[in-house]
């Protein structure tokens, strides 16, 4: 459906706001309820068979114009309750624009106050004058421009020791990295997402299989166990069932 990868597309704009957002939604409906209206024209009057999954003799059904109308209706009024149930809630994405790198150079012309105060309304926990302080020495400190997300815009702030001082701003991206996305920042995960999807379809029912995608999806938490490989040696040496010795009195 041409609408659908419209929308699609237009989320995928990093310069985005709550405005352009609204308007974007509401134009896919409105396309969606003219369909709708246009659905009685569109169903011809001939008929068409369809099988029927019932009983197992796999009998034929004539699906007359009535059935047809009434089909394409109900998947017209699942299709706009899906989209506004799902883009119901889109001020994480605004809230997403304060830590995007290739906005600060603008941001440090112009603060970006919209998005600040959407951030707030959809988080109301964060100090709003203490952010803002935060952000603005983000957007002038041209060391931060380089980052090329908001995953590492929090590695430089977790590797230089300075959660302590921008507090507000390490709330926000924790907020933020842990937030599925409909935008282009998605990708920050990609490599994990591809090999999820990955594991999802293989059909190799192997428990030696699925440790190690287990352990190359969360590698990041393995790295953090002190002496993960040890006790994994340690382990392995101690089972009964091996060919080799490898633990002696």
């Amino acid at each position: 459906m041409p609408h659908v990868d419209l929308l699609y597309s237009e989320l995928q704009k990093s310069n985005i706001d709550s405005d352009f957002i609204a308007g974007v939604i509401q134009n896919f409906i409105n396309s969606m309820q003219t369909i709708r209206e246009a659905v009685p024209f569109l169903v011809k009057e001939e008929k068409c068979e369809v099988p029927i999954q019932e009983p197992p003799t796999k009998k034929r059904k004539i699906m007359g114009e009535d059935m047809q109308r009434h089909f394409a209706l109900e998947v017209c009024d699942t299709i706009v309750s899906h989209a506004k149930e799902r883009f119901s809630f889109t001020k994480h994405l605004i809230s997403a624009t304060l830590v995007q790198a290739n906005f600060f150079r603008k941001h440090s012309r112009m603060f970006p106050d919209s998005a600040l105060d959407t951030a707030l309304e959809a988080y109301p926990f964060l100090d709003k004058a203490k952010l803002k302080t935060e952000l603005s020495l983000i957007y002038e400190n041209e060391e931060f421009h380089s980052c090329s997300g908001a995953v590492a815009l929090f590695r430089v702030l977790m590797e230089n020791n300075l959660q302590d001082i921008f507090t507000e701003t390490v709330s926000l991206l924790n907020i933020v990295i842990t937030t599925p996305m409909n935008t282009s920042e998605s990708k920050r995960c990609f490599s994990t997402s591809n090999r999820i999807k990955v594991f999802l379809k293989n059909t190799l029912a192997q428990d030696r299989l699925n440790a190690l995608a287990m352990l190359s999806i969360e590698k990041k938490l393995t790295q953090d166990i002190r002496d993960f490989n040890t006790k994994v040696i340690e382990k392995y040496a101690a089972q009964i069932h091996r060919r080799e010795k490898f633990m002696y009195k």
